[in-house]
């Protein structure tokens, strides 16, 4: 037996296990390039058209094309698909500058603290340019009391409201503030989506508040148009939390976060997990920091070992990388919701998330109800989910 024993190979590790398509995906979402590794994985592609699904379900074409545009032995049709989604991307994130700047004056003139999140500007923070980052649509937080203002200012340049759509009863309102965190808008000129945050999280519990501006930093996205940004101790929890609360089904938000992090020596470490147990949210990063280490996308962080719950998240996280879409089957009905209840060990905050998972937005507008029997949702969520699916089977 000992003999035997000399000849044991090591266990493959989560990548190794992959498909040779899933782990170029995840090479080319390395920060610095790592080009070696880059080219050693292209090489040893074999299908191409699997690995294309794999840009698109983690919406990472900016970040492929930027990876392999320098590559031999690319096959011509994946090299022009890759160039025609990043040139596609560029253009869209022009129109989206257009808009921003066009805002940002009237934000400016109205003296209405605002935060640009995601999007361009943190593509421009994290790899130096500001279209690398695929950019679906606009995020803006603003404090709650600057709410109203702020709408008014969308609707001047022309935006027009998509979720809530119509007038809202002042109850609904309410419970959309309550339990949501932003409204969302179309801009038809150019089909941009625009979501108005009054905080950067359905559960108020795990929200920071006004405090994160205080200090905003402000990033360069263009020559003399600068936008407004979270600080980094603001902007980290945010790309966490909102990572951890889609299980991090994508390698977009993955290399966010791991590019982020390139920039902090083995000593800030420590000081990031005690930031993140001071805000709550000691968990989701946690489940942040194992996701990456399995993607080889980070170090190993030498961090104190994780409580079973953690190791639950970081199990789900991984399933949910490899699920054909985050939305279809069980994944999303079951192990998703479930794990947003363990994002944060606070009692309030698992308390509000019961709150926002039976409280349906859907169910509001669809079976409106007096304020004296809104405590009745949650009696209905289930009839009223099923109900739902059948009408959507029907339709599809």
């Amino acid at each position: 037996m000992s003999g035997n024993k000399g000849h044991l190979q090591p266990k493959a590790t989560f990548l190794q296990q992959q498909t040779a398509a899933f782990q170029l995906a995840v090479a080319c979402c390395t920060w610095p390039l790592d080009m070696p590794l880059i080219e050693q994985t292209a090489d040893a592609q074999t299908d191409w058209f699997e690995f294309l699904a794999m840009v698109k379900r983690h919406r990472i074409p900016g970040l492929a094309h930027r990876a392999l545009k320098h590559v031999s032995g690319i096959p011509e049709e994946v090299r022009q698909a890759l160039s025609s989604k990043a040139h596609t991307s560029i253009l869209g994130n022009l129109r989206c500058i257009a808009l921003l700047s066009q805002l940002d004056t009237q934000f400016k003139s109205r003296g209405i603290p605002y935060a640009v999140l995601k999007g361009i500007p943190l593509s421009q923070q994290l790899y130096g340019e500001p279209s690398l980052r695929q950019t679906r649509d606009i995020d803006l937080l603003v404090a709650p009391h600057d709410f109203e203002a702020a709408e008014n200012i969308l609707l001047q340049a022309g935006l027009r409201r998509k979720e809530p759509e119509g007038e809202l009863t002042p109850q609904l309102r309410r419970l959309w503030f309550d339990l949501r965190h932003h409204f969302s808008y179309v801009y038809p000129q150019h089909g941009i989506t625009l979501e108005l945050h009054w905080r950067l999280f359905d559960n108020s519990a795990i929200d920071p508040g006004p405090c994160v501006f205080q200090e905003l930093d402000r990033v360069e996205v263009s020559r003399g148009i600068s936008l407004p940004v979270l600080r980094r101790e603001y902007l980290l929890s945010h790309l966490i939390v909102h990572g951890a609360s889609h299980a991090w089904c994508r390698l977009k938000w993955l290399s966010d976060v791991a590019a982020l992090l390139t920039d902090y020596s083995a000593n800030d470490r420590k000081h990031l997990l005690q930031q993140a147990r001071d805000q709550g949210v000691e968990p989701a990063f946690r489940q942040a920091i194992a996701v990456c280490e399995s993607l080889e996308l980070l170090p190993f962080y030498d961090l104190p070992p994780a409580p079973a719950s953690v190791r639950w998240l970081i199990s789900v996280a991984l399933h949910g990388l490899l699920e054909e879409e985050p939305d279809r089957g069980y994944f999303q009905a079951r192990h998703l919701m479930l794990s947003r209840f363990t994002l944060s060990p606070r009692r309030s905050y698992r308390l509000q998330e019961l709150r926002v998972q039976l409280f349906s937005v859907d169910d509001w507008e669809m079976f409106p109800l007096p304020r004296w029997l809104t405590f009745t949702y949650p009696l209905l969520r289930a009839p009223l989910w099923l109900i739902r699916r059948s009408l959507y089977a029907l339709r599809g």
